[in-house]
């Protein structure tokens, strides 16, 4: 399928009943070093149908960014080779949805600045990662 506007509520029920070929060609990078939270992360993107492929590092997400195509990131704003500056600048136009430990205002106001899609506060609320992961791959290719 290519990407081609689709209405809002159209898109949704499509990824609900996983007719939206373009979205299972290209898996989500979840980018975090923190096991329990990138489960919850996984198991997020997985109840849309979708593949995600984890990492722990900056590098790591270099060497998958350069070597296949993803449809977003979720990247935790802590990681030790980097932040999530980093992230957003190797992601390129890709969404980037930023999680954090830390659910403070101005962490949520600098992911945003950065150039972030989105934040989400771990440990994530599935409903609301959902809805926030919908969104991004809304954005990328729905309209």
């Amino acid at each position: 399928m290519k990407n081609q506007a689709l209405p809002y509520d159209v898109f949704f029920e499509a990824l609900r009943e996983n007719e939206v070929d373009a979205l299972k060609a290209y898996p989500v990078l979840i980018l975090c070093g923190d096991p329990e939270c990138s489960d919850r992360m996984v198991a997020a993107v997985r109840r849309r149908g979708l593949e995600a492929t984890c990492c722990s590092s900056v590098e790591d997400a270099r060497r998958l960014l350069s070597g296949r195509n993803f449809s977003l990131v979720l990247s935790s704003d802590i990681l030790p080779d980097g932040d999530t500056r980093s992230v957003i600048k190797l992601a390129g136009t890709m969404p980037v949805i930023v999680f954090s430990q830390r659910a403070e205002w101005d962490v949520y106001l600098n992911a945003l600045d950065q150039g972030a899609f989105d934040y989400v506060a771990c440990p994530p609320d599935p409903a609301e990662t959902e809805r926030i992961l919908e969104l991004a791959l809304y954005e990328k290719f729905g309209s």
